[in-house]
Formats: structure tokens, sequence, C-alpha cells
């Protein structure tokens, strides 16, 4: 996410909270850094990275700041934080008034409100809360492996899970934009598995997941709008399982060892670009 979308997003998101009538001010504000950002960046607009992106961070903290000390985002919390959070890890509370469990850690890797990342962290925004407090909870007795959320999990009480659970199940951040957006043939192949399957051998993904991905139930989580790299990463897990050892028949890992694969990357594909 660029400095200027980041910048976009968080006018959306604190319009959405504070309503029309901070538009002005807010709007006003932006421009503002926007402008200032502009000034000092046009030297090096080639450069998207490193000590640019780490001062596009910089204005866009003392943006959040700044409309923090007029009142425009009191009421936003941990909010603020998560505007600027995929760029470098670089996050910073923008209230005192966040509480434990603090989303910041989530963001740092699963993106701006639990949108994931083009490299691979899952989308945890829209998701079942019941599903994804369970999954936290395999992660902490180490039933599901990830070495990163486990980590984390393991300072994380019942309690915790079931608010952070809560809080992702409710947003609904835009879907992440791949830099090179996948081709309308394989998005359409994927279309196909993930609505049909193939005849008797493949089954569809949606017969599980429900109309449209967007999942049925703690057991089948919502699959509609993940990173490519999580789906292809998270398919190839459970074809490795099935190598392993054999695969009870119905499951996550019965079904991916029948993919191939092109396969995988097809629905990967389509699901990337699908909303929930």
């Amino acid at each position: 996410m660029s400095f200027i979308e980041r910048i976009k997003f968080t006018w959306e998101l604190l319009i959405d909270r504070l309503g029309n009538s901070h538009r002005s001010q807010v709007e006003s504000q932006m421009l503002q850094i926007i402008k200032r950002f502009d000034s000092r960046s046009s030297y090096d607009r080639s450069r998207a990275k490193g000590a640019q992106r780490v001062k596009a961070d910089s204005y866009l903290r003392h943006l959040i700041s700044r409309a923090a000390r007029v009142g425009l985002i009191a009421s936003l919390g941990a909010f603020g934080s998560t505007c600027f959070a995929q760029s470098n890890g670089a996050i910073a509370d923008a209230s005192a008034s966040a509480k434990a469990p603090s989303i910041t850690t989530c963001v740092a890797c699963h993106g701006a409100l639990g949108a994931g990342s083009e490299t691979g962290a899952p989308r945890l925004a829209g998701n079942n809360p019941d599903y994804l407090a369970h999954a936290l909870s395999m992660f902490k007795a180490g039933t599901r492996a990830s070495a990163p959320m486990q980590a984390v999990a393991q300072n994380l009480s019942d309690s915790d899970m079931h608010a952070l659970a809560a809080f992702f199940s409710n947003q609904h951040p835009p879907l992440v934009k791949a830099s090179q957006p996948p081709s309308p043939e394989l998005v359409m192949a994927g279309k196909q598995l993930a609505e049909t399957g193939v005849g008797t051998s493949v089954q569809a993904c949606f017969s599980c997941h429900a109309a449209g991905g967007k999942g049925n139930g703690a057991r089948f989580p919502s699959i509609a709008g993940e990173p490519a790299a999580f789906t292809v990463a998270r398919l190839h897990e459970f074809q490795a399982r099935a190598k392993a050892a054999p695969a009870k028949p119905g499951t996550m890992t019965a079904i991916a060892a029948t993919l191939d694969d092109t396969q995988i990357e097809q629905v990967a594909a389509y699901l990337s670009v699908t909303g929930r």
C-alpha cells in the first residue's frame, strides 16, 4: 500500500467513524500532509521503498497525531495505528486509550485492519469470530504450525483471543492488490474450480466454504479475498500432510491432494480478487 493509498484509507476510516461533520477538517489536514510529502520527495519518486517509505509513514503518523490533538479521532483508540502498518512493520499507538490485546501486533503482518498481505499473510477481516478464536487457540496449543503465530498466541488469554477475533470479524478493508494482477484466464479457470470443481475428481471449494467462499460457520472459514500467496502456501501444506499420512476423506488434506499446481494457482488467483 503506497503512502497516498494509506492517506486515502485513513481519510475514509476517519469519515466512516466520525461522520461527515468532520469531513472538511480531516480533508484539510490530509491535504497539508500530502503537499508536504510531495515537496520533499519529488527528487526521488522512482524509489518507493526504503527511506522514502519510512518518511511517508512518519508523515502519516504526524497526521494521525495532529488529528488526535484537535479531537478528531479520540474515539478511534488503536484504529489509527493500523493505517500505516503495511510499511516495514512501522507501528505506533495513535491513542493512549488503546487497550491490550493490541491489534498493532496483528496488523504488523496481516495488514491494515487484517486485510492480509501480498507476501502471504492471510486475511483476517470479515472471517467467522469462532473460527479465528479457535485458530489462535490451536497456535497456542501447538497443534497448528506457524512459529510466528505460536509465539504471538502464547501470550494471549482466552478472552484476548475472543476479543481479537470479534474485532477482526467486523472489519471490511479493501482487498489486497497484487503488484502483478492475475490474468483474466487464470481467474476464470479458478472461478470454475471454486464453483463447480472438476467432475468427481476435484470437489468445488464452495461446496464446503459456502457460495462466494464467504464461509460456513466456525469449521469452514471464509476463503474469498485471501491473498494468492497464502492460498497457494496453505494448499501446499495440506498436500504435504497427505504425503506424510493417509488423509481422512472429505478433509482439506484429502481435497488438496487432488489438485495439481496449475489448479492451485488458478483457484488462488480467483479467490484473491473475490470479495467477502
